[in-house]
């Protein structure tokens, strides 16, 4: 499987991170795209299956792939994804890829986020980890709070574009004791009941997404190195901007072209 054949996947699968990826050098482009798939592979397993159960089978076997690639004798699994992945065991931490999977075990379980902390908990061990695995590859550097307001407001925007699927599967990104507060619970989103309760319930991540956001604006431009692993945080104020007032709502998707006339424009300027 090639670095073109995962291309294709995460064009439709994760489109964003690809198009910043295409800025990076071939050989780091391709370490990206196998990170990417990883990732994509692991996130779309709750969405895939309505069993929590099958679903943490699936999780497991994941789990147990990456263990098996960095065992002392290496044992690579038939898959497009870990046989991508095997040859980057030098440069990304075990600890790092078993613990983005294990944070995706309480999507397939339905677990609600129990309070704020517990949502950021979630966006930290996933999106923002993303972008710290994927400096690494591209050998470049940013400084630790400018990597956290991207992965937070990419994170947390991206919950919100997604606001219906997650609360069809429990996993509405509101805190919980927030929304019993306002008196709803998971299972009235679940149903797609309760848009009022539901904009209320998201106020407070949307403005932590946009503190985000704008932290990652004023930390300075991108090296050139971080472009790839990190520019597409650049385009969080305009999907934030898109989203509909009723959080059941799909949102619109934005233009291509403008979207790679954003990230050309980041590539030249690194803002």
């Amino acid at each position: 499987m090639s670095a073109e054949d995962l291309s294709d996947i995460l064009q439709q699968a994760d489109p964003d991170r690809r198009l910043a990826a295409l800025f990076a050098s071939p050989e780091a482009r391709a370490r990206l795209f196998a990170l990417y798939a990883f990732n994509h592979e692991i996130a779309r397993i709750a969405d895939a299956t309505s069993e929590s159960l099958i679903g943490e089978m699936k999780l497991t076997w994941w789990r147990d792939a990456i263990t098996d690639l960095y065992a002392g004798t290496p044992k690579i699994r038939r898959h497009i994804v870990t046989e991508a992945l095997a040859p980057l065991t030098d440069h990304l931490p075990q600890a790092e890829l078993l613990d983005l999977i294990d944070a995706r075990f309480d999507d397939v379980s339905a677990a609600p986020h129990a309070d704020l902390d517990a949502l950021m908990d979630y966006v930290d061990r996933t999106s923002v980890r993303l972008i710290r695995l994927a400096l690494i590859l591209t050998e470049g550097e940013l400084p630790a709070q400018q990597i956290i307001d991207a992965g937070r407001a990419w994170g947390l925007t991206g919950l919100m574009r997604a606001f219906a699927w997650r609360a069809r599967i429990g996993r509405a990104p509101v805190a919980g004791d927030y929304l019993t507060e306002l008196g709803g619970t998971p299972a009235m989103f679940a149903q797609g009941l309760g848009s009022d309760r539901a904009k209320a319930a998201i106020q407070p991540v949307r403005a932590i997404a946009e503190d985000a956001a704008r932290g990652f604006k004023a930390a300075g431009a991108l090296p050139v190195e971080a472009v790839p692993a990190a520019g597409y945080a650049v385009l969080t104020p305009g999907y934030l901007k898109s989203l509909p007032k009723n959080p059941f709502e799909v949102p619109p998707e934005r233009a291509l072209l403008a979207r790679q006339a954003r990230l050309s424009w980041l590539s030249l300027t690194g803002r």
